[in-house]
């Protein structure tokens, strides 16, 4: 099993078929490196056993975890709407077949989190990315 961050990585960097190239990471922003960027965190792990046994801490669990993609452009708002469809389209395409271990994964609740007050801008989106799988 692949770690589900390097999974939802892996997916972005290889189904990218923007001309424009971001930095992909994972957990923080590189404030030193160019934009724009595309960061993958984990939020959340939810461990639920699976059926019975009589040692629960053998028992095989599902887990369900959350992560969050966030797409970084500075002083292009339209860069990041562009970005931001790409990581749908990619993300949607694999819903049934992530690959890494992982069953599903679905897209959900994107949000803006722009920094307007700084110059140039700083425009930012996210989206919440839902993941099953089990160990």
């Amino acid at each position: 099993m692949t770690d589900p961050k390097v999974t939802l990585l892996g997916l972005l960097e290889g189904g990218w078929s923007l001309g424009i190239e971001p930095v992909f990471s994972a957990d923080w922003l590189m404030e030193k490196a160019e934009f724009p960027q595309v960061v993958v965190s984990h939020v959340l792990t939810q461990p639920r056993p699976v059926g019975f046994s009589e040692d629960p801490a053998a028992a095989q669990r599902r887990f369900e975890a959350v992560y969050l993609v966030d797409v970084w452009s500075r002083g292009d708002a339209e860069q990041r709407w562009e970005m931001l469809g790409e990581v749908d389209r990619i993300l949607h395409s694999k819903c049934n077949s992530p690959g890494g271990g992982l069953e599903y994964l679905e897209v959900s609740a994107w949000r803006d989190l722009d920094e307007g007050g700084l110059r140039p801008p700083l425009f930012r989106s996210q989206t919440r990315v839902e993941v099953l799988y089990y160990g």
